[in-house]
């Protein structure tokens, strides 16, 4: 048998190409471009998927909780989450599937480069859900079915296969920031556990604010006495949740700020240079979330004027954050050092009043319907969402031109995807 000459392998790649539909010509969208149709794309899923991922780990850490405590609320409020959970699932892989053919179609060599160096990850990440989704459906029907020890350990099982999907994608998203040259293995870059931490705080988080919110807002609605003191409940547990993750977020967040100017230079002078004033929003929505908090906290006593202690926290959190948030014109390098104190003093004393209120005694149960309480636990809950996407967009801002950092650019990537010929013999 004769082999096939070089141009011979040229014709039949470019009719290969042609029955592929690989030479379609890259649509455009005038004036919001393709960027932003598969940028909004994401940015819908990843809000679907971080709520699942939050919802679902409350959901087996409250499960457990009231099968040790025998808390009825607790063995309510995981039911609950695990039904959220269950409702949201299928539209968040819905929009993923959206985001990703986008993606295909508007940026096809980008993900084709990144799928086929990370062949394995991805086939890993998306295998997942041929378990995760059988056990998700057993889970929510089995509340009440199974034996309370056994049906705990099945949560977990779902939660660390939901949470392992986040383990292994940010591998992918710590690559598009930090670059390496080993292939599969450069996943594990020294950006990858600070970005992971990060994120895992970050779901649970805002999620249970949220949840807060809507806890409240579900008990101003209700007559009946017995649900509304649950939602009460549920809003002081979600309010407390979400405050300590959103504590832990700025060490979490510093950490990884501190890694980048160590191991990308560049990223870090675009993430705190160009798009600095972004950072300074950040730090303004984190802000709104601390002094909400606070007088929240306060609200659930009657308001700020029953606690001057809580009046004091709100103040001094306030300022911290107002400090914080000063602009660069402001606060020069030579007292950079200031914001850091602004920041660290709004983040202490909230932490403060945090465990001063942790398990208050004379709680004024009907203080829910209060105008203060309710308004406060909605404006943090919302914020905190708007919180967590704009991380997202201001670490994807700050690659620039760029889909992967100093590699491949957004006009390279933007072609069809020309597979090594090393990969195919």
């Amino acid at each position: 048998m004769v082999a096939a000459s070089p141009s011979a392998h040229a014709l039949m790649a470019a009719a290969a190409g042609h029955l592929l539909g690989f030479t379609i010509t890259i649509p455009n969208f005038p004036g919001i471009s393709d960027a932003w149709i598969v940028g909004g794309l994401f940015l819908a899923h990843i809000a679907l998927a971080e709520f699942s991922v939050g919802a679902i780990t409350l959901a087996a850490a409250m499960e457990g909780y009231g099968l040790r405590s025998g808390n009825a609320y607790a063995r309510r409020y995981s039911r609950a989450a695990a039904n959220s959970y269950y409702l949201i699932f299928s539209l968040g892989a819905t929009f993923a599937i959206f985001a990703v053919v986008a993606m295909v179609g508007f940026f096809g060599n980008g993900i084709g480069t990144l799928v086929n160096l990370f062949l394995p990850l991805v086939a890993l990440a998306m295998g997942l859900f041929i378990v995760l989704a059988p056990l998700l459906v057993w889970y929510r029907n089995s509340f009440g079915r199974m034996r309370d020890r056994n049906h705990f350990l099945l949560g977990c099982c779902v939660a660390a296969l939901q949470n392992l999907f986040v383990v292994l994608i940010v591998g992918l998203d710590g690559f598009l920031i930090t670059p390496g040259n080993d292939s599969f293995a450069s996943v594990l870059d020294p950006v990858y556990l600070p970005l992971l931490v990060h994120r895992l705080i970050g779901n649970v988080g805002w999620t249970a604010l949220l949840l807060a919110g809507l806890a409240t807002l579900l008990a101003w609605r209700s007559h009946d006495d017995a649900e509304h003191k649950f939602q009460f409940w549920a809003a002081r547990v979600n309010l407390r949740i979400g405050l300590v993750a959103t504590l832990l977020m700025p060490v979490a967040g510093f950490i990884l700020v501190l890694v980048l100017h160590n191991v990308q230079l560049g990223y870090f002078d675009s993430l705190v240079g160009t798009f600095g004033n972004y950072m300074i929003a950040q730090e303004a929505l984190v802000g709104a979330i601390l002094v909400g908090g606070n007088i929240a906290l306060a609200g659930e006593r009657g308001g700020l004027r029953g606690s001057r202690f809580a009046q004091l926290a709100t103040v001094l959190t306030a300022a911290g954050m107002v400090v914080a948030c000063l602009p660069a014109s402001v606060i020069t390098p030579n007292i950079l050092a200031l914001r850091y104190v602004g920041l660290t003093l709004a983040v202490v004393v909230t932490a403060v009043h945090l465990v001063l209120r942790w398990n208050p005694r004379g709680l004024v149960v009907q203080a829910v319907r209060g105008v203060t309480l309710r308004r406060s636990l909605v404006l943090v809950g919302v914020v905190s969402m708007a919180t967590a996407l704009f991380m997202g967009f201001i670490k994807e801002q700050a690659r620039g031109d760029y889909v992967v950092y100093g590699v491949l650019t957004q006009a390279s990537a933007h072609g069809r995807f020309l597979p090594p010929e090393s990969n195919y013999p």
